[in-house]
């Protein structure tokens, strides 16, 4: 190879680190620094394609540099001419330069100041740019891809990718009068608009000189791009060609028909020249923007106005351009554009050229309003030239955009103004516009190009796959330097230039992921594969002739100074492509080239797009895709060899088999020769972009330092990449390594021939050799390993058989200098893969390579470091339950442990063998030579210092047998777990099952299994410290006593226990101790139900007795206190009597004489000691005052009396005699009694009432309820009754209550009969009261005193009394008919009932006078009224009635209805005494006569028709 090809890709990408602006380069393997310092210069060959041209025509600027045009084209984009010839004129034509071809209406006027050509001296090219530099940057920022005015806007159409409505930053390069460039392939250098700076002084300079020197630059450039056609829906498949640019120039300039001029025609015929269209413009693009730049007097006063407008504010927005109804975009007019279609143009943001009013120039009334709404910003205060030398301008070219630039004239350029920012506002958004627009020109311009291209593919794909035609060699067909001529036509040189000449536009339109979509576009249409077949057929049609090193011939000498291959894959475009170029017309000279090219600048572009992990995707793509390529070279160039070469010997016919196999041979080890450089060139090449993917990603290991010191690396595990996008990049660097690892151990084969055992592959075989040997016990080999200490095997002095050239890396060179480098460089690489598959998530790849590591280190002897692999490795099989793997890793650490004499390390992975998912899978031999290994380790002194912890070899449970009181559950915290408590009480015995699981092959003997207890608070102290559980930290051990023998599976064994002391338990953890070593079981550790219990105090069996079980209010009375211990032992306790407000007491035995001194509220006693079965009586006194009332009435009078003990179980000496149980403190009780006051009357009234069951006779009846706690018995009882009743002298019903034991609650029932007396006194107010006295058991009596509620019975009698008194009469109205006429006389009969006044009852009270007494009676007086009815009476309604003769008394009367109806109301009658004169001679009072009167209910009167009435006398009795 010409040059470090492996070292290119991390150049290359170094390189596209400084594209994504990244400081620093790439960390470096470090292996070839010069190497890549050399070829650190290719990154220098790339030509960026980052921003857009813009071609700018400036009159007033010389031009300085080389550039000309044709010049048989007068109408060819101005530029400075050279002096002299005929391009002279034409150039200051269209500058307006010419004063000689001015306007033949002014040819009288005076020369005016722009005859002076004082315009050329003013440069604003330069001024411009400068502007542009400095203050903006040369960036167009926020640029519109979308266009809001124009919905058939399709520039979102034309990006496949992910949608782009706006680009954030676009850079512009300005170039004074580009060269126009026509060739497709070279497009891409063409700019996207052009800017014309037009100076203009007054309307005649405009005429004159400034219009036709614009309409020719205009008629130049329209005839170049792509206008838009006609509204139809082909128009996006359909696009101007180049070859019809001046067709489309025609139609798009004012839609000419056919024989007429265009207006640019007409304007340059007058000035005497011909509009032709020439084939260098005709893809030049056709978006313009003119730059208005007043000068001479119509500038002083627009400067003036502007500056004036833009101080006061006036105006504001985006000044010097026309805003679109609805701030839109380039608004076209089809009038002048007949091929304009709006589904293919593309519109953008608002510009200033242009307004619906005056885009038709035809339409003056359009034009006139347009002018009259003059835009915002500086022109709206500009003179009146200004402003109409403005609308001429949006007048005679619609198609372009037209701003003002008055500023450029300023001689400071980096200062800003108001009206400069304004002016500058609108000149770059219509700039953005027009690029915009060119874009999207220069797009479908590449569409149809690439379209006609692709109608050629068919024929040449099927050339290249040889269905229909085959490579000639020596004759037959057309031939042109030995290669064959296709005829369909497809130049597949120009189809890439082409496809990338439009990558580049989207480049520098600042789309990436658009330009890599036709790289991508490029590599499906022709695969690696197919520039491999071209590259043979070029291989085979030159024969090597008239190439250099690489296939190419080159003319250029700097070209061919660099081998092309450095060219690609430095991404240099600009010397690749003319490599392209000289390459032919299928590209076969460079096609093994081609794809390093388009990987390169793939990269670049990835970095663009920010996506570094899509660099590493696509640099393993291609790596692997270029190592099978060249090796399917160096396979096609020996079998081509190989065939010349047997052509060559059978021409010989006297050549021996020796020289055949001897040429076969040499040829065979160039091949083999070739093919280890690229082994070597894709190893270097991996390990290369890995370094160069570090600055973006961790992909190395963290350095661990150990005890010792020194660097342990091989501890450092690593996790998951915390990131998706980590996690991807891993993956790539991942597979590129395993791939690494592949050609590493394939050079190794190509090195070491066919007759050599690579080491690689020899160490991680099937069967390894140190598995071969006999198995050597445990103690035997530690006696020869104390005689001899195993050393590391010596590497192997042999040389390789194959030299790797001067090209390839230093590195990999140094690898096969001897098998200890070359494992070395296999162990480099298989743990940089191995940490980054761990990266990337992959971790049974990890722990694959990883079993390679350690089988590479046990060949090597190295069992220490094969032991850490394998240790760190172990478990990965396990948490993928693939069990024949797992057992398999620990058989192989084993054997690694057990030879280099670890045995605490040794010990663990025995252990760790007999997994209860691994017996099924264990072979029985292995596991019997395992459990003697493991029986003879036990025995050594080393084992016993570590605490083992819970090896799977033996399996423990706990649980609990005995019945407990309960179960629940507690949340722990700290060790994120739950408890499950047992709950119990002190004393219980308890016993707990401890289940063994032995997955040995046969039984051992341990020497004690035993059990830690540790209280709830120490294990979280004990957890927090170092989750430990040691012996000082138990509260009890219960332990198993030897021998104990644990036989191969279930095994169950008992433990008991008697608690003296209340807490909460853990069964934290289990001890087998077994010879030497110890296992601890800890329960935090294991996947099982963590086991408490919670022994809470044993239920105490104290009692205490307080009497009386009440106090009597007012009262000294004696308290007694009984306390028994009953079966608990008491250690001691205190009495403590408590009294309430109105309670007091004494201690017992206070003396008498003071007594008054020692009462109080709180009384202690303290309590000794007590044994079971005990009984200690406290006995004082307690002084109660009388009961409360008010509001403290409701408050209860008591004494508490509260004893404290503090005690133990009956069980705790006989339990403490064994010695077992640790000391602890006694439980404690509290007793409480209390003893109240009567807060109600021992008695209470539930119910009283009296009825009458006689004339003068009444039943009174109460009903009490008991309230006093202790039964008394009733003594004697007493009712105390108001006037007028009295109890009967045998009207007490109660004898048989007498002595009757009432307990509480019950309800006593009294019954008396009393008598109403005739008593002249008034009556009391005192109210009815039962006395009762009780008598408890000690003989004191208690009077109660219980007033009775009889109020409704004293108003009863109150009642009749006053009725009494009074003199009552009925009557009953009768009448003879129900109905009658107004006017008739209705008959009456009102029959009165006089019993009641003349039989009146006898008087309880004194009347002065009394009428019915026995004297002579009264005569009564009657009359019968009508007020207030509807009658008229008549008839003997008033008179006396003589009450001796009856009771009964009829009174007739009639009576005449007044209306007509229903009557209610009828005539009443009022009855009185008449006065009787008294022995005095006075008139006495008469009691009032109350008449109860019974009417008809109703009485129907008719209206009459006629009336014949006759008056007769009263005492007529038949009328």
């Amino acid at each position: 190879m010409s040059s470090d090809e492996g070292s290119k890709t991390l150049t290359l990408i170094r390189t596209a680190q400084g594209i994504a602006n990244s400081s620093g380069a790439a960390p470096v393997s470090g292996r070839d620094p010069q190497t890549l310092a050399a070829l650190s210069a290719l990154g220098h060959w790339s030509h960026s394609h980052n921003g857009v041209t813009v071609n700018i025509i400036d009159p007033t600027t010389q031009s300085t540099g080389g550039i000309t045009y044709n010049q048989a084209s007068p109408a060819a984009v101005p530029s400075t001419p050279p002096h002299g010839g005929v391009g002279g004129s034409l150039f200051k034509t269209l500058r307006g330069d010419d004063t000689n071809n001015n306007n033949s209406n002014n040819s009288n006027n005076p020369p005016s100041s722009w005859d002076t050509n004082a315009s050329q001296k003013l440069n604003l090219y330069s001024k411009l740019t400068s502007t542009f530099s400095e203050l903006y940057n040369s960036t167009l920022h926020s640029i519109n891809l979308n266009n809001k005015s124009n919905s058939k806007s399709n520039i979102p159409l034309l990006l496949r990718t992910k949608p782009t409505s706006s680009l954030k930053k676009l850079p512009v390069k300005l170039k004074l009068q580009q060269q126009p460039i026509n060739t497709p392939e070279q497009w891409h250098d063409n700019p996207y608009c052009h800017i014309y700076i037009a100076c203009c002084e007054n309307v005649d300079h405009y005429r004159a000189k400034v219009r036709p020197a614009v309409k020719a630059f205009v008629n130049q450039i329209e005839g170049s791009g792509i206008m838009s056609r006609d509204n139809t829906a082909e128009s996006m498949a359909t696009t101007v060609s180049p070859t019809s640019a001046a067709a489309t120039a025609a139609a798009a300039a004012g839609g000419k028909e056919k024989g007429k001029k265009t207006a640019n025609e007409k304007a340059l015929a007058k000035l005497g020249h011909v509009a032709s269209k020439s084939s260098e413009a005709g893809n030049f693009g056709s978006r313009y923007i003119i730059v208005f730049v007043p000068i001479g007097s119509g500038a002083t006063s627009t400067s003036g106005a502007n500056s004036t407008g833009a101080a006061s504010g006036a105006g504001g927005g985006f000044g010097g351009f026309r805003a679109g109804k609805k701030g839109g975009g380039v608004i076209v007019d089809n009038k002048y554009n007949n091929n304009v279609d709006d589904n293919v143009s593309v519109a953008t943001a608002t510009t200033s050229s242009s307004t619906d009013g005056a885009s038709n120039s035809n339409n003056s009334q359009q034009y006139n309003t347009a002018a009259a709404a003059y835009p915002p910003g500086p022109i709206a205060h500009s003179s009146k030239e200004v402003k109409e030398l403005y609308h001429k301008f949006l007048k005679d070219f619609p198609n372009g955009r037209t701003v003002i630039l008055g500023t450029l004239l300023d001689a400071d350029v980096s200062t800003i103004s108001p009206l400069k920012n304004q002016e500058w506002k609108a000149f770059l958004h219509n700039l953005g516009g027009a690029i915009v627009d060119g874009f999207g020109d220069r797009v479908r311009r590449y569409d149809e190009e690439l379209r006609r291209l692709d109608s050629k593919r068919a024929a040449f794909v099927r050339k290249i796959s040889g269905e229909h035609s085959e490579i000639v060699v020596g004759g037959g067909g057309d031939k042109k330097n030995g290669l064959v001529e296709d005829g369909s036509g497809f130049d597949l040189s120009h189809f890439f230039l082409v496809k990338e000449s439009l990558a580049f536009t989207y480049e520098q339109m600042q789309l990436p992921g658009e330009a890599k979509l036709q790289y991508e576009e490029l590599n499906a249409f022709l695969p690696e594969e197919a520039w491999r077949q071209l590259a043979q057929q070029q291989e085979l049609a030159m024969g090597g002739k008239g190439e250099n090193n690489n296939g190419v011939a080159n003319n250029d000498t700097t070209t061919a100074m660099i081998s092309p291959s450095d060219l690609a894959m430095a991404g240099d475009s600009e010397r690749f492509r003319k490599l392209i170029k000289s390459s032919g017309r299928d590209l076969r000279g460079v096609s093994k080239f081609v794809p390093q090219y388009m990987y390169s600048r793939e990269v670049r572009l990835l970095f663009q797009m920010g996506s570094p992990v899509d660099v590493l995707s696509r640099s393993k793509e291609f790596l692997v895709k270029e190592y099978r390529s060249k090796l399917l070279d160096v396979g096609a160039d020996f079998g081509q060899r190989w065939k010349k070469e047997i052509e060559r010997i059978g021409i010989s016919m006297n050549s021996s088999s020796e020289k055949l196999l001897e040429a076969q041979s040499a040829m065979k080890q160039d091949r083999l020769k070739k093919e280890a450089e690229i082994e070597a060139w894709a190893l270097s090449s991996c390990w290369d972009v890995k370094c160069a993917a570090e600055h973006y990603f961790t992909l190395s290991p963290p350095e661990v330092i150990s005890e010792d010191g020194k660097k342990d690396e091989d501890t450092a595990i690593s996790v998951a990449a915390p990131t998706v996008e980590g996690q991807d990049a891993a993956r790539c660097i991942a597979e590129l390594l395993e791939f690494a690892i592949l050609r590493l151990i394939r050079l190794g084969d190509l090195a070491l021939g066919e007759e050599k055992v690579n080491p690689i592959r020899r160490a991680t075989s099937e069967r390894p050799a140190d598995t071969l040997k006999p198995w050597v016990p445990w103690k035997e080999l530690r006696k020869q390993s104390r005689s001899k200490s195993p050393e590391r095997k010596t590497s192997s002095s042999e040389a390789w058989t194959i030299h790797l050239s001067p090209h390839v890396s230093s590195w990999v060179r140094n690898a096969f200098s001897s098998s200890s480098t070359y494992e070395d460089t296999y162990l480099e690489l298989a743990k940089a893969a191995v940490y980054i598959n761990r990266r990337a998530g992959r971790f049974r790849f990890a722990s694959r390579l990883e079993d390679h590591r350690a089988e590479v280190l046990i060949s090597r002897g190295e069992y220490n470091l094969a032991a850490d692999v394998l240790s760190n490795n172990v478990g990965a099989c396990a948490r993928d339950q693939w069990n024949r793997a797992h057992y398999w890793r620990i058989f192989r650490l084993a054997c690694c442990q057990r030879v280099s004499g670890d045995v605490l390390a040794y010990l663990e992975t025995l252990t760790q063998s007999f997994n209860p998912r691994l017996s099924s899978v264990a072979p029985k031999k292995t596991a019997s030579l395992f459990q003697n290994d493991l029986e003879a380790l036990i025995t050594d002194a080393a084992v016993a210092e570590p605490r083992w912890g819970a090896f799977p070899f033996l399996e423990t449970e706990l649980s609990i047998e005995s019945e407990t009181a309960g179960k629940s559950s507690q949340p722990l915290p700290f060790l994120r777990r739950k408890l499950s408590k047992y709950l119990t009480y002190v004393g219980n015995e308890l016993r707990f099952n401890l289940n063994i699981n032995s997955h040995l092959p046969r039984a051992i003997s341990v020497n004690g299994i035993r059990l830690y207890l540790v209280t709830l608070a120490s294990y979280e102290q004990v957890y927090r410290r170092n989750g430990t559980v040691s012996e000082e930290d138990a509260f009890r051990i219960l332990s198993i006593d030897a021998p104990i023998t644990i036989e191969p599976g279930k095994n169950q064994f008992s433990f008991s226990w008697q608690p003296m002391s209340y807490n909460v338990y853990v069964l934290a953890t289990v001890e087998i101790q077994w010879k030497e070593a110890s296992f601890f079981y800890d329960s935090a550790l294991l996947r099982k139900p963590l086991v408490g219990l919670d022994i809470q105090p044993s239920e105490p069996t104290q009692t205490i007795e307080l009497n009386p079980l009440f106090l009597i209010p007012g009262h000294v009375q004696n308290v007694r206190l009984v306390f028994h211990s009953g079966s608990d032992i008491i250690t001691g306790g205190a009495v403590t009597l408590i009294c309430s407000e109105g309670l007091q007491v004494v201690p017992p035995n206070t003396d008498q004489s003071k007594l008054e001194e020692a009462w109080s509220d709180e009384c202690v006693i303290p309590l000794g000691a007590c044994k079971p079965g005990k009984k200690i009586v406290i006995t004082t006194l307690v002084k109660s005052t009388s009961s409360r009332s008010g509001n403290d009435a409701d408050d209860i009078q008591e004494m508490m009396a509260k004893v404290e003990t503090s005690y133990r179980h009956l069980s705790y000496n006989s339990v403490m005699e064994k010695g077992e149980e640790p000391d602890s403190n006694p439980m404690t009780t509290l007793l409480e009694a209390m003893v109240t006051t009567l807060d109600r009357p021992a008695l209470a009234v539930d119910g009283s009432e009296a009825f009458v069951f006689d004339e003068d006779r009444v039943m009174v009846n109460v009903s009490l309820q008991c309230n006093t706690p202790v039964p008394f018995y009733v003594k004697e009882w007493n009712l105390d009754l108001p006037s007028p009743l009295v109890v009967e002298e045998d009207g007490d019903l109660n004898k048989g209550m007498f002595q009757h034991a009432i307990p509480e609650g019950e309800m006593l029932l009294f019954g008396f009969k009393c008598l109403r007396a005739d008593d002249s006194d008034e009556p009391s107010n005192e109210r009815p009261i039962l006395r009762v006295v009780l008598q408890d058991d000690f003989g004191k009596t208690f009077l109660q005193v219980l007033p009775l509620n009889l109020d409704d019975i004293y108003k009863q009698l109150r009642k009749e009394d006053e009725y009494a008194e009074l003199h009552n009469a009925t009557a009953e109205l009768v009448c003879s008919v129900k109905e009658g006429s107004v006017g008739h006389p209705v008959p009456f009969v009102y029959n009165l009932n006089l019993q009641s006044l003349i039989s009146p009852k006898a008087r309880r009270s004194n009347m002065s006078v009394s009428v019915a007494s026995e004297g002579p009676r009264p005569t009564i007086l009657y009359t019968i009224i009508s007020e207030g009815s509807d009658w008229i009476v008549s008839g003997k309604v008033q008179g006396l009635i003589d009450s001796k003769q009856s009771d009964i008394v009829s009174i007739p009367f009639r009576g005449i209805p007044t209306r007509s109806g229903l009557l209610r109301h009828f005539p009443e009658i009022i009855i009185e005494y008449l006065p009787i004169t008294t022995l005095s001679g006075s008139l006495s009072q008469t009691p009032p006569i109350t008449v109860l009167t019974k009417t008809p209910e109703r009485f129907k009167s008719l209206a009459f028709t006629n009336s014949l009435s006759l008056a007769v006398p009263q005492d007529l009795e038949e009328f």
